[in-house]
């Protein structure tokens, strides 16, 4: 019987893949500290495993370009990066749990407070000053104090003691350029409420975004929180003064190529009927690695550097492409359906549609797609798997 050992390297055969170019998370830091204003720092966000591409690789490749902070989703994630040796401040911007308070105490992490429940568990749970920042919702409605409530909010935290108020900060709510004047308007409200607050002054603020950071410079302050513009993301989609690197390729393998008839139906359903005489690419993805039916159904990927659709109904794990077009593909081809081919270049802007953030088409891919990473300055990938944890 044939014995596989399991210490075999997966990443070296896997037949579907991301490639992750720090290389170009560095330069896409660097290229927006270059807009910002003397003394106001670049804080990497790196919520959901970045965004899909690694929380660990692009945390440690955003701070070695110049950022000086991290911001997370919760306190596993904040403890997974104390782990790997990080320690960079981390800030947890989302609400926590009263029971999380302790662990944000026993791992040296932030967190961002909107409720007096979370700055009492806070102070219960920490022997000595532990530092918090506040989080002013100016236009979310979603977590936060309000702006008319931060006075008596400060109040409330001074008298419980053992809690520094670090930083205060808002989330803006605005998604593209058109969106300037929203973004202005919460700005406004966000400066009245902390200059409203003695106690306040001089304590770093923040509240830009990428958006914020490319559209709105008199937004810098003292901090600006980047998420999708390290990975390349751009909201302006080529159109603004910042030249953003995307940092993932995600790629195939052919495993199957199949000729079809007029008149034959394609995958479940058979949703997609074939006009001609076709020739069909069998990719080893699906939606049960991440690839949402909705955003990908009819989407193109770059077959020789040519595009091609996807055709039928994406499977759990296998899709289907119409390579009639494409001479020559051969079985275990390379298939690239994100990144650049020959000058061609597949964004997950371009599957997202207005209503839809690109960040869901990253995020949503699974632990079955590898992780490869490329570090800064060469050109191979280096095939070893991030290993990411539920």
């Amino acid at each position: 019987m044939l014995r596989i050992p399991v210490e075999s390297n997966a990443s070296r055969t896997a037949s579907a893949w991301a490639e992750v170019d720090l290389g170009a998370v560095a330069d896409n830091v660097r290229a927006l500290l270059a807009r910002l204003p003397e003394g106001c720092r670049l804080t990497a966000v790196v919520k959901s495993d970045a965004y899909g591409h690694g929380m660990v690789p692009v945390a440690r490749a955003a701070l070695q370009a110049g950022a000086e902070e991290l911001v997370v989703a919760n306190v596993r994630e904040g403890a997974r990066l104390r782990a790997a040796g990080i320690r960079a401040p981390i800030l947890i911007a989302a609400p926590i749990l009263t029971e999380d308070a302790p662990a944000v105490v026993q791992h040296g992490l932030v967190a961002a407070v909107g409720s007096y429940e979370t700055a009492r568990a806070l102070a219960r749970s920490t022997r000595r000053y532990l530092p918090i920042q506040i989080e002013v919702d100016t236009g979310m409605t979603r977590h936060g104090v309000t702006a008319d409530s931060l006075p008596q909010f400060v109040r409330s935290i001074e008298d419980l003691g053992r809690l520094a108020i670090a930083g205060v900060f808002t989330h803006f709510a605005g998604l593209e350029a058109a969106a300037a004047p929203e973004l202005r308007g919460q700005l406004r409200r966000f400066l009245a409420a902390v200059e409203g607050v003695r106690s306040l002054r001089g304590v770093r603020r923040h509240a830009c975004n990428t958006l914020g950071a490319i559209v709105l410079p008199e937004g810098a302050l003292d901090a600006v929180r980047v998420g999708g513009g390290l990975l390349g993301f751009d909201p302006l989609r080529g159109a603004g003064a910042v030249r953003l690197r995307p940092t993932m390729s995600l790629k195939a393998k052919v495993v199957g190529l199949r000729s079809a008839e007029v008149g034959d139906r394609i995958g479940y359903g058979g949703a997609f009927v074939c006009q001609r005489p076709t020739r069909i690419a069998l990719l080893p993805i699906g939606y049960g690695d991440g690839l949402s039916r909705g955003l990908w159904r009819g989407a193109e990927v770059l077959v020789r550097g040519r595009r091609a659709p996807i055709v039928g109904a994406i499977s759990m794990n296998q899709t289907t492409v119409d390579v009639t077009d494409i001479p020559g593909v051969v079985f275990e081809e390379e298939v690239v359906l994100l990144g650049a081919v020959a000058g061609d270049v597949l964004r997950p802007e371009d599957l997202a549609p207005a209503d839809v953030s690109p960040y869901e088409v990253t995020t949503a891919l699974g632990p079955s797609i590898q992780r490869v990473y490329i570090q800064p300055g060469r050109q191979a990938p280096e095939r070893w798997a991030q290993q990411r944890r539920p």
